[in-house]
């Protein structure tokens, strides 16, 4: 895993942090699903087979937070992280004996070709951002403007793409935006 990480201090009023993360994960022993044989015409079948792989994945996500205080009663905090994690699955087998002693021991093969010759993969992306505005317009009474915004994708395949690919396409895909306002009150009896 590799997280370097840049704090800084534009000026006395303003602080940020500009982060990312790249991970690199190999697990033999990844969960893929459950598969259920079906039903024969005697009514034989029904077998839950409970599978497992190696996968292979890479995550890479980079994180931006800004603190800005305009005057002693109004800040603005903005705050972004898009996320790209893709993997690929080899090596399907399910589990045979639990409880062996030997690990590997665990697994056999698993028969259905269908899903042992192409187990695919997944792409996923996700944006995630918060900005907010607070302005306290008397002592102890405050007003709150945030505007959140997310936006992601997945597909069931790693991909070709590049990690700077796969970040301009989840900039391309739609939004969702929502907006608050809060607002508190003090009373001072």
């Amino acid at each position: 895993m590799t997280s370097p990480e840049l704090d800084f201090k534009a000026a006395s009023n303003m602080t940020g942090i500009v982060a990312a993360s790249y991970t690199h994960n190999r697990d033999d022993y990844q969960w893929f699903g459950n598969f259920t044989d079906p039903l024969s015409p005697g009514g034989a079948g029904g077998t839950t087979h409970y599978t497992f792989a190696h996968l292979e994945q890479r995550t890479l996500s980079l994180t931006g937070r800004l603190d800005y205080t305009l005057t002693t009663t109004l800040t603005l905090q903005v705050y972004a992280q898009p996320f790209v994690s893709k993997g690929v699955y080899a090596n399907v087998r399910e589990l045979a004996a639990p409880r062996a002693a030997d690990y590997n021991a665990r697994f056999r093969p698993y028969g259905d070709t269908s899903v042992t010759n192409n187990p695919g993969g997944f792409n996923f992306k996700q944006f995630r951002s918060n900005v907010v505005m607070r302005w306290e317009y008397r002592p102890g009474s405050t007003l709150y403007l945030v505007w959140t915004q997310g936006r992601q994708g997945f597909l069931s395949a790693m991909g070709d793409q590049s990690f700077s690919g796969d970040f301009r396409d989840l900039f391309n895909r739609h939004p969702d935006n929502t907006f608050l306002v809060k607002a508190s009150y003090w009373l001072n009896w």
